[in-house]
């Protein structure tokens, strides 16, 4: 790869070529470092739990998943946490 860049106003250099090393870089992104102990380098990361939906009635009115729930509406939460105790029961 090459550049060229023009050199200060003052030197009156006409311009100057700079080489760069360029390309990829070498080696892994995801590499180990050689000095890593093998079974950390082998070790998997654990994964969350997949949320489990949650069913729910509607006691009033209320807007939950880009819908407005009248009373007595059945649908299910996304997450646990959703849960709103002042419109909603457990199914």
């Amino acid at each position: 790869m090459v550049l060229s860049a023009k050199a200060g106003r003052k030197t009156g250099a006409a311009g100057k070529k700079l080489k760069l090393k360029g390309g990829k870089p070498e080696g892994n992104s995801k590499a180990v470092p050689e000095d890593m102990p093998k079974e950390m380098a082998e070790k998997k990361v654990p994964q969350k739990a997949k949320a489990v939906a949650l069913k729910v009635r509607a006691t009033a009115l209320g807007y939950y998943g880009a819908q407005l729930r009248e009373e007595g509406d059945a649908f299910e939460l996304r997450d646990e946490a959703h849960f709103s105790s002042s419109w909603m029961e457990k199914a």
